[in-house]
């Protein structure tokens, strides 16, 4: 349904854009042979002049109002993908910590029956491995802000499937941050999924660190990767629209769109590489 809806309304804003253009570009035409029709010398206005001039500017007027309500279909399409992709990851993140609640009494239960029986080894076991499992989901609860918190748990997720070592540290609550949430989202979705592209065909273990913290006033998102390295010389380059390393894989439009959202808050993208690490760190400032 989503996809369909997507769909639609990327084939609508198609259309208005390819009318709208050759509206304009006629208008221009007749426009200009009017004008030129016996000099290029402006003749004495008369009642026809008034009308189609007054034809053109309302047609240039329409033209405008439409294109302007295109960015704006855009930028609200694009929002209700964000908020969708958000949704789901709440979903999921509610189902995995439904399914903990719903097993803690069984653990409760296993744990004692072992303790009766002696087993102590066996209780200090098992209690370890439910202990990690639950640890990796409250890795991600740590601010307020639910959506970045289901994503982060996402991400982790995704990281696990794919063989991935993943560490996430979280020394804020994220209250006063001022981006908003899906689009805080986009940032940090990009840069992770950055990260793990970037160490999924590695030799060696691959892995993608994410830290979130308070420092001099900014909220401070760092993600490391220990993927191939970014050469002196491209480390602008990477946030230009269309520009990309991934070569089939990629649009090149990921790093542009997180530094144009981190810059419309008054933040700032930095990025590290040396031959073992690569760092992008972005830092907003705290309402």
């Amino acid at each position: 349904m989503r996809k369909n809806f997507n769909m639609y309304i990327n084939k609508a804003i198609g259309i208005m854009y390819a009318t709208n253009l050759l509206q304009a570009l006629l208008v221009i035409a007749v426009m200009f042979f009017y004008l030129s029709r016996d000099s290029l010398i402006f003749l004495p206005m008369n009642i026809f002049d008034v009308l189609v001039i007054g034809l053109v500017a309302i047609s240039l007027i329409n033209c405008y109002l439409v294109l302007r309500d295109i960015r704006f279909v855009k930028d609200l399409n694009l929002q209700n993908i964000m908020k969708s992709k958000s949704l789901e990851n709440i979903t999921q993140l509610n189902h995995l910590l439904r399914a903990q609640r719903h097993d803690f009494l069984n653990h409760l239960q296993v744990v004692y029956s072992l303790i009766e029986l002696n087993e102590f080894d066996e209780a200090s076991n098992y209690i370890e491995t439910v202990y990690e499992d639950i640890k990796k989901v409250n890795k991600s609860l740590k601010t307020v802000n639910t959506a970045i918190n289901a994503l982060l748990q996402a991400k982790l997720l995704d990281c696990e499937n794919k063989g991935i070592l993943a560490d996430l540290h979280i020394d804020t609550r994220l209250e006063n941050l001022l981006i908003p949430s899906w689009e805080m989202c986009r940032v940090l979705g990009n840069l992770i999924d950055n990260a793990i592209d970037a160490v999924r065909e590695l030799r060696e273990k691959g892995f993608v660190n994410i830290e979130i913290e308070e420092k001099d006033s900014n909220y401070v998102f760092t993600i490391k990767n220990n993927g191939k390295q970014i050469p002196e010389e491209l480390k602008d380059k990477i946030f230009e629209p269309g520009y990309t390393t991934k070569k089939d894989r990629g649009e090149g439009m990921g790093l542009a769109i997180t530094k144009s959202i981190t810059e419309k808050y008054n933040g700032k993208i930095f990025v590290d590489s040396i031959q073992s690490v690569t760092i992008f760190r972005v830092c907003i400032p705290i309402e």
